[in-house]
């Protein structure tokens, strides 16, 4: 029987990370004996580390993870989970939930009694972090008691109200489960918009007076110029809220005379994107799944900003990581880190571009390349020249349908036999917003209306419409999924793109192929009772001829 692995203890994890001396920590062994205290409080008293050092080093010795207290926006209702008596008396604080799991953070994780007394109070498995006991006891008095907030906000003035009103923005956005908080000034007041489902909505406002700080404590946040207000500057920075890891993409916009700031939040725990939660019908992913296994290709996704093609991508890329398999993408931005996936993020200052970056790239013996987007003729002749010489290669570009795209390559003097020669697939996509199921309402359109969406007349046919109610915050709408237009490249396609067919008459061989147009996908979702007309009507263009 294998022996257990000895723990090592707190002080020789300090001496052999070259906090202290070995003569420090006999120094402090002996204050810690005299004065009945603990070693990590005896080494404070000393001077030999501080407060961060001691709580960094205990959980490196029990494995659990350190957390900034001072770096973390926490849900109110989640602290609330531990009741202010336990947490005060143990300095504890509870930091999130995960599915059956509340993540607690200790100032002493060894404590027992405090273990003891949190998992009779909660339901879920109690899984430790530690952290600092000041700021901890700071998190207390910040959540828990108003009072001591409204002192700490008079104390420190302006700062610490910003400080808490980005931090109260980021918790609602990440509650409502918004993409985007926008924050735009005008004569009187400061507007705070959030992207729900992909409509922008009034959330807030802020007196005038707070934009300056606002605005300075994201631009602190992001690592940027404080008194740069003539100039855009993009940032990022990351920040654990709720529970989850977020990576928040900062951009700002000079106006006249102020500046609006726009933050894109993306959830890091959503990395593991599967093509059965995108939206495809059977068919459909069947089709891209194919494609995605045949070694010489271009796949492109089209659709304008915010149609969601990076998710798609991201999604294919997840389906067909392999060991087996030397992945490399080039992006602007790299919005999520793909386990086993070489990433290359674009920096133009640094003339790491599409086209630098891509000649490095097929020096690196890839079998798959993903191109962010197709943004020129440049990359898009490497990329047709990668497809032809054995990659597979996946890349976005910005076209109203599938046909288009088509027609968009040979606006770009890319030579039609070479498109033909080398893309395999198009997809088309858009995303609609789902009815919330516990409100949507069943109505019977009348028959002008079917037949103006080519659908036989049928006096029973139910249609679905929003009305709102307490789960969808009264927008009748929770969710979004996409739309699919997929058109595969066969011998009659190749044949017009090589006469330089317009994209009209692409997409009228394409039908008689059995293309599905994008219209045609969110009627389809409509009569399923998915999404409602005027969601289709919104996002999709008719396609009549």
């Amino acid at each position: 029987m294998a022996e257990p692995v000895k723990r090592k203890r707190f002080g020789d994890i300090l001496v052999e990370g070259g906090l202290i001396s070995a003569t420090q920590l006999e120094q402090a062994l002996a204050h810690g004996k005299d004065k009945n205290i603990k070693l990590g409080q005896a080494l404070q008293e000393l001077g030999f580390v501080n407060d961060i050092a001691v709580a960094k080093t205990l959980a490196k010795q029990l494995n659990i993870p350190f957390v900034d207290l001072e770096k973390i926006v926490i849900d109110p209702e989640i602290v609330s989970s531990i009741p202010e008596l336990i947490a005060r008396k143990h300095k504890v604080i509870a930091l999130g939930k995960r599915p059956g799991e509340l993540l607690v953070a200790f100032a002493d994780p060894l404590n027992i009694f405090a273990l003891d007394e949190i998992t009779k109070q909660v339901e879920d498995k109690v899984v430790s972090s530690v952290g600092v006991e000041s700021r901890i006891a700071s998190a207390i008095d910040r959540y828990y008691t108003t009072e001591a907030r409204l002192l700490e906000n008079e104390a420190t003035g302006e700062e610490s109200e910003a400080v808490t009103a980005v931090n109260e923005l980021l918790l609602q956005a990440v509650r409502e489960e918004a993409s985007d908080i926008h924050i735009e000034p005008s004569e009187d007041k400061v507007r705070v918009r959030f992207r729900i489902d992909g409509i922008l909505r009034q959330t807030k406002e802020y007196s005038f007076s707070m934009h300056p700080s606002i605005i300075s404590r994201i631009k602190i946040l992001s690592q940027l110029d404080i008194g740069e207000r003539r100039k855009p500057q993009d940032g990022r920075f990351e920040m654990p809220i709720s529970g989850r890891h977020f990576d928040v993409r900062t951009s700002t916009l000079p106006l006249n005379p102020l500046e609006k700031v726009v933050m894109r939040l993306l959830d890091k725990s959503k990395i593991r994107i599967d093509m059965q939660d995108l939206g495809f019908e059977p068919d459909q992913n069947t089709l891209f799944e194919k494609h995605l296994h045949h070694p010489h290709e271009i796949i492109l996704v089209t659709g304008p900003t915010g149609s969601g093609k990076t998710t798609t991508l991201y999604a294919a890329l997840n389906f067909i990581n392999s060991v087996e398999k030397n992945i490399v993408t080039v992006e602007d931005p790299v919005e999520y880190e793909l386990t086993g996936v070489n990433q290359v993020q674009v920096n133009p200052k640094a003339d790491l571009t599409f086209n630098t970056s891509l000649r490095s790239i097929l020096r690196q013996d890839p079998d798959i390349v993903m191109i962010g987007e197709i943004r020129d003729v440049e990359t898009a002749e490497i990329a047709i020249q990668a497809a032809l010489t054995g990659h597979l290669v996946l890349s976005t570009l910005h076209t109203n349908d599938a046909c288009g795209s088509i027609t968009r390559l040979v606006d770009m003097q890319i030579p039609p036999f070479l498109i033909a020669s080398a893309l395999g697939l198009v997809l088309a996509q858009r995303l609609v917003r789902l009815l919330c199921p516990k409100c949507k309402e069943a109505f019977t359109p009348p028959a002008n209306i079917q037949e103006d969406l080519d659908i036989e007349y049928d006096e029973n046919r139910k249609f679905f419409r929003a009305t709102g109610c307490e789960k969808c915050d009264q927008n009748g709408y929770k969710g979004r999924l996409a739309l699919y237009e997929t058109l595969p490249i066969s011998k009659e396609i190749e044949t017009l793109i090589m006469a330089k067919a317009s994209s009209h008459n692409l997409f009228r061989q394409a039908v008689q192929e059995g293309l599905v147009s994008l219209r045609q996908a969110g009627i389809n979702k409509m009569l399923a009772g998915t999404t409602s007309l005027d969601e289709v009507l919104r996002v999709t263009l008719d396609t009549k001829e």
